[in-house]
């Protein structure tokens, strides 16, 4: 039977290592073929940012891109993105998610609501950081 794992992010990608052990967590339970959703909520909305460069760490919008394509959704909550400038524009019926052109395209911008549909269907909850 597949699990699925809920996670939500509260720290920026850099400050700490939460972000590492999230996107390893859930590069692990997607290995061993689970679902995974993962909700960027806080300073955690950092972790979306298009182009990333960071010389001496980990690059977690190269891995949360990798962790869409096995097949994570990877949800950022739109107030938390609207107030650090990640969400542009009036969100559209039937849009998928908020315009952005400063987020990573594997990351959706969503309202609250996406991380409530994750724990409503989740086994498992994990949070990384403080908020």
């Amino acid at each position: 039977m597949v699990k699925k794992l809920a996670i939500m992010l509260f720290s920026g990608p850099y400050g700490s290592q939460y972000a590492d052990h999230m996107v390893r967590i859930a590069e692990t339970a997607l290995d061993q073929g689970h679902e995974v959703g993962i909700f960027l909520y806080g300073e955690g909305v950092h972790a979306q940012m298009e182009g990333q460069a960071p010389k001496a760490f980990y690059n977690i919008g190269q891995a949360l891109d990798g962790l869409k394509v096995k097949g994570a959704e990877i949800v950022s909550c739109i107030r938390c993105s609207q107030a650090r400038g990640y969400a542009k524009g009036d969100f559209e019926e039937g849009d998928e998610r908020y315009p952005s052109e400063k987020a990573l395209d594997s990351v959706r911008i969503y309202s609250l609501y996406g991380f409530i549909d994750m724990l409503n269907s989740a086994d498992k909850v994990l949070t990384f950081g403080s908020g």
